[in-house]
């Protein structure tokens, strides 16, 4: 027993020596050595990545809840990552569906908001996932059940909106020799960047005749350079010792150079040539010199749209670039950027494992512009009752006495509507309040009473405005809305106004 005591000891001791000495040995030159911090000097990193050159040749990966090994050496996410594995491998749910039709709905309300806001085009790319383009090197149990999560979702998305480039890219890897995706990464490379963009400039210049594209040499592979291994391989720490391709296209010698912008403080943070851009958490601006048209684009990607960077700031002149997580999820800032910086076409890249993200089902803030010629009215309302109002002197006039002022209106034959269009408001203040806070509840479908999920809060500007139903979420076009109920918010401004009868109908809206 103590021989066996003292031989564990002895090989702590050992390993207690020569663990720094290997990671001292092992700094590159010129950097220096953290001599005085224990992190670095008994660091056990080399002992996993060491594991790891044993094993990736037996296709055992040391951690595949990041890694999963393949066919040939091919590297492919793990669970560890949105469940990417157990998803691809379980196939559509009964949720897909329906998640599908809310993304649908909300991309809609999107296209709705934008273009009241001048933008000329919205549109979603979805990256296809590595195992879509090559799913014969994957491992036979990890095999994709058919139809996939993301079948489900884009057709319930629709096609009019969302972009799928599975298709492409599983027909361009019959066409070119080289690869489209990197081995030992999760991306594509700058070849399948590349062809993803060419097809992009397909469907987007149908709908945008006005826009130049790169010519079709553009994408022509110029060269295939070696590289090291990709972020799986650095997932088990053998980056170094794996290598990989790298296939260039021609764009990357087209003559643009750009300048590298915070956009929160105008920093130039860099400038000359057209290099990648990584995926930004923060709001960066391309400002590219030499691009094909003058146009401002507000791009939200992820790390999917490094490869496509280049060939996007040749394009545009002015692309803002934003991680769509950091733009659509709560308190993000993707109205402001809109509203403050006005681009002319806003673009989102997401890869295929993220297209079915709860953001991409929030929905925009109501559409309200000024009444124009073209609105169609079809429906009024009229009022049914009020609550801590008094009458005014003259007709639709209306002066606060309580807490819990509202004007409620009632339909008639409200059936007749084929779904909610547009909701006409004429509202002003007598102290002259440029705008009111209010909020709209409806009823519709026998509803027994109103309540806060059917109903918007909005700052209602004064005078006669429209609100695009179709941009509010809880108002579906299937529900026959019979009464409509006006809350009024003010607190020491609009303390009394003139409220002509709603007006319901259709038209632009915007």
């Amino acid at each position: 027993m103590k021989k066996k005591l003292f031989g564990f000891l002895f090989a702590v001791m050992v390993s207690l020596l020569v663990v720094p000495v290997v990671n001292v040995l092992s700094v590159p030159d010129g950097k220096p050595i953290k001599w005085h911090e224990k992190g670095f000097l008994y660091n056990v990193d080399f002992v996993s990545a060491l594991s790891s050159a044993l094993l990736y040749p037996l296709g055992i990966s040391t951690d595949p809840e990041q890694v999963v090994i393949g066919r040939d050496g091919w590297l492919y996410l793990g669970d560890k990552y949105e469940n990417a594995r157990s998803v691809v491998r379980s196939g559509a749910s009964p949720e897909d569906k329906d998640s599908g039709k809310r993304i649908g709905e909300a991309a809609a309300a999107w296209e709705t908001y934008l273009s009241s806001r001048g933008v000329r085009l919205y549109r979603v790319l979805v990256g296809p996932n590595k195992e879509s383009i090559y799913p014969d090197y994957l491992p036979d149990w990890a095999r994709g059940a058919s139809p996939s999560a993301a079948d489900v979702i884009l057709a319930g998305a629709g096609s009019v909106r969302y972009v799928d480039l599975r298709r492409p890219l599983q027909e361009a890897r019959k066409t070119y020799s080289a690869p489209l995706y990197y081995k030992t990464d999760t991306h594509w490379n700058q070849l399948g960047g590349a062809v993803a963009f060419q097809y992009f400039a397909e469907v987007v210049g149908a709908d945008a005749p006005e826009l130049a594209w790169p010519s079709k040499s553009s994408y022509q592979v110029s060269g295939v350079a070696p590289r090291i291994g990709g972020d799986l391989a650095n997932f088990l720490r053998i980056s170094s010792h794996l290598s990989d391709l790298e296939p260039t296209p021609n764009a990357s010698g087209l003559p643009v150079t750009t300048e590298r912008i915070d956009f929160n403080t105008s920093a130039v943070i860099s400038s000359g040539g057209n290099l990648p851009v990584g995926s930004p958490s923060k709001p960066l601006l391309i400002r590219a010199s030499g691009a094909l048209n003058s146009k401002r684009v507000l791009w939200l990607r992820d790390s999917f749209g490094t490869a496509m960077s280049p060939l996007m700031a040749a394009t545009f002149s002015e692309v803002l670039q934003l991680h769509w997580l950091e733009a659509l999820k709560p308190g993000g800032n993707f109205v402001q950027l809109v509203e403050s910086w006005r681009p002319d076409y806003v673009f989102i890249t997401v890869v295929e494992r993220s297209v079915g993200s709860g953001v991409f089902a929030f929905f925009p803030p109501p559409v309200v512009v000024p009444r124009g010629g073209d609105f169609k009215p079809t429906l009024v309302g009229t009022v049914n009752r009020m609550n801590d109002l008094d009458k005014g002197h003259s007709a639709n006039e209306y002066k606060i006495t309580g807490r819990d002022p509202f004007v409620e209106f009632s339909i008639a034959n409200a059936s007749a509507q084929s779904g909610p269009g547009l909701l006409n408001i004429d509202l002003t203040c007598n102290d002259g309040s440029v705008s009111a806070p209010i909020q709209i509840f409806w009823l519709g479908n026998d509803a027994p009473r109103y309540d806060e999920e059917n109903s918007v809060r909005l700052t209602f500007s004064a005078g006669s405005n429209l609100i695009d139903l179709r941009t509010i979420k809880k108002l579906h076009p299937s529900i026959v809305v019979k009464r409509i109920r006006l809350d009024i918010d003010s607190k020491d401004s609009c303390r009394s106004f003139k409220l002509r009868d709603i007006v319901l109908g259709n038209g632009s809206g915007t």
